[in-house]
């Protein structure tokens, strides 16, 4: 049987999905973490790993091409790199991109839209004419408001501006404080700096479960992820000269496990966009590899 193998390489971990040539999964396989600009070595061994675990099931004689979206992967050349290892070590025909960049073909294929992202980080990726471009995307040093690691940065943000102050702790900022095992200088510290940020990330469902619980500064923490994506959003609208309506795909957990965000971005977006059409199905990132390859035939 022949097939395809789409992958999405992530900074905490990756996943691949074999599809059958009408383009139904037939295999899934979870790996290791895949972000080139953080560890070569390391997303290289994984990539090949998964690979070698799904060719070696059904054969890589029958793979017809491979799709992998990676995080990371835009900057230096490990677009090339990476290429190469793959097609080296299983002389398959391989195209490697930006994840953004494939979870909007996951969406779209080749038609114009907007895939809002928040997860782990945040940004747009707006597609028009056969043209892609990011917006936002631009790392948690420089930017990714309105994401799961953004949103939690923001409540230790608020914590030692309290610590410093002898400011009482609001309920949110001492589960984070129970969480991280004590409320001591070094405590806060040890866990920011020693931890990746997809750790510090893990902490957003803590946030969603105050806010449901009606914490005001939970509630507001998520209305202003939500307001952020919005005029992201809306950004990417005008940067690629959208006209009239246009689809909105809405992919990560940050999205789809936060009604209090969700609500917000919904009632933003109305108030920036006359037209607009929102896919909310979470669509995994991997299904780009049959619209790629539907494009290439």
């Amino acid at each position: 049987m022949k097939y395809l193998i789409g992958i999405d390489a992530g900074g905490t971990k990756s996943e691949l999905i074999a599809y059958d040539l009408n383009y139904n999964p037939i295999v899934n396989i979870i790996g290791g973490s895949g972000n080139p600009s953080i560890n070569l070595d390391k997303t290289v061994n994984n990539i090949i790993s998964l690979i070698y675990d799904c060719v070696n099931e059904l054969g890589r004689e029958n793979c017809l091409f491979i799709a992998i979206g990676m995080a990371g992967v835009e900057t230096g050349n490990y677009v090339e790199l990476i290429k190469k290892y793959v097609e080296g070590a299983y002389v398959i025909d391989t195209v490697v991109m930006n994840d953004a960049e494939m979870a909007c073909k996951a969406y779209f294929g080749n038609k114009d839209g907007i895939l809002a992202i928040s997860g782990t980080g945040s940004s747009c990726f707006a597609q028009k004419d056969g043209k892609g471009e990011m917006v936002g995307g631009w790392g948690h040093i420089l930017g990714d408001e309105g994401s799961g690691y953004h949103t939690v940065m923001q409540v230790f943000k608020n914590i030692i501006y309290k610590f410093d102050r002898n400011i009482p702790l609001d309920n949110l900022s001492k589960a984070m404080i129970e969480i991280i095992g004590g409320s001591a200088r070094s405590d806060i510290m040890n866990f920011i700096y020693n931890n990746e940020k997809n750790k510090i990330a893990a902490l957003f469902p803590i946030i969603v479960d105050y806010a449901r619980e009606g914490e005001p500064y939970a509630i507001m923490l998520l209305e202003n992820a939500g307001k952020y994506l919005a005029e992201l959003t809306e950004a990417a609208y005008k940067k690629k000269n959208f006209k009239g309506p246009a689809k909105i795909g809405l992919k990560g957990g940050v999205f789809h496990n936060s009604c209090s965000m969700l609500s917000t971005y919904m009632g933003e977006i109305q108030k920036r966009l006359s037209s607009f059409d929102i896919i909310e199905e979470d669509i995994s990132t991997t299904k780009a590899v049959c619209n790629i390859f539907k494009e290439r035939k």
